[in-house]
């Protein structure tokens, strides 16, 4: 009774409770680490990581993933960037990367449902392609983009803005809001709508979906869809957060990350189970890992040596407890 209590918590605050253990640890061993400033700047790293990974989580949840969305994020950057260098202010750039985006994940989506490209190696085609044009739109350097006096709504507002709730003291970056508002829509969509139910059903059992008289493809063209527009509106973030529409976004892993947001966050990799509140938090277990160690002094390299065991520790998890039941 005892072992099967302790699993239902885990189950169901495991995800929680490690958080919370990673901040007490820390605030513990690292010098200013809990600390207003320090956290605004897990905020602006786990707005990012939210926006890829809401929609990463719905393709997860209906048995796949996509290896596109880093490359795609700074196709969008690049194109925005060039838009705004031809003199186009800031939201009709932001409507055309955001199109580039949504057009990205519509051609994942018809590929894998219409004309039965396997979803890896779709999704590592649209990779190297959207990275590759990226590269040739750029030339393969980076794009200033140039502050716009006098713009209704200026381009840093995507990523370097911040809204202060105390002036002075406490202040909110523009992009963590953003990415809620992102999150809002998609626990709306995935709790309240048909899409939501049949992204469940088609992880669970496509074949058995199909039957029951789900549309498939469509829901899987959405879903990939949507995942285009959470990429294209991280591109954005991270265009405006350095002001710089850079091709070497799509080197950033953000793709991994995603997923292992999602998978920290308790998402199956074999579909039909996941939350998106939890794939929050463990976006944001990556953002105190990797910021805990830089405080300590660890170098980048270990961190990933640390986020890729934890990923590879919870995959494990899953698989086994899938194996037991």
């Amino acid at each position: 009774m005892q072992a099967s209590l302790g699993k239902k918590i885990y189950e169901k605050y495991g995800t929680y409770i490690i958080l919370v253990a990673l901040i007490v640890f820390f605030s513990i061993v690292g010098e200013g680490f809990f600390s207003w400033g320090n956290l605004t700047s897990l905020l602006r790293t786990g707005a990012v990581y939210i926006l890829f990974g809401c929609g990463m989580t719905f393709v997860m949840i209906s048995g796949k993933i996509d290896l596109s969305i880093g490359a795609i994020a700074a196709l969008v950057g690049c194109v925005a960037a060039l838009c705004m260098q031809t003199g186009m202010s800031c939201i009709p750039a932001s409507i055309v990367g955001i199109i580039v985006g949504l057009v990205c994940g519509f051609i994942n989506g018809f590929c894998i449902a219409k004309l039965r490209v396997p979803f890896f190696i779709m999704t590592a085609g649209m990779m190297y392609a959207a990275s590759g044009l990226a590269l040739v739109l750029t030339h393969e350097t980076s794009i200033r983009i140039n502050h716009v006096s006098g713009a209704a709504v200026p381009f840093e507002f995507w990523g370097g803005k911040t809204l202060s709730l105390i002036p002075g003291k406490i202040n909110i970056p523009s992009q963590f809001i953003i990415a809620i508002i992102f999150f809002i829509i998609c626990l709306y969509l995935i709790n309240n709508t048909k899409m939501g139910r049949y992204t469940y059903a088609i992880g669970s059992n496509e074949k058995t979906a199909r039957l029951s008289g789900v549309n498939v493809d469509k829901y899987t063209v959405l879903i990939f869809t949507l995942n285009g527009l959470g990429a294209a509106i991280a591109g954005l973030v991270l265009a405006s957060r350095l002001m710089t529409g850079s091709p070497n976004v799509a080197d950033g892993g953000y793709n991994i990350l995603a997923i292992a947001a999602a998978s920290i966050g308790g998402t199956s990799l074999m579909g039909g189970e996941g939350k998106l509140a939890k794939t929050v938090v463990g976006a944001f277990v990556i953002c105190v890992i990797s910021t805990g160690l830089n405080i300590m002094g660890i170098s980048a390299s270990v961190q990933k040596i640390v986020i890729g065991a934890v990923l590879i520790i919870v995959v494990a998890v899953d698989m086994l407890g899938k194996k037991r039941r």
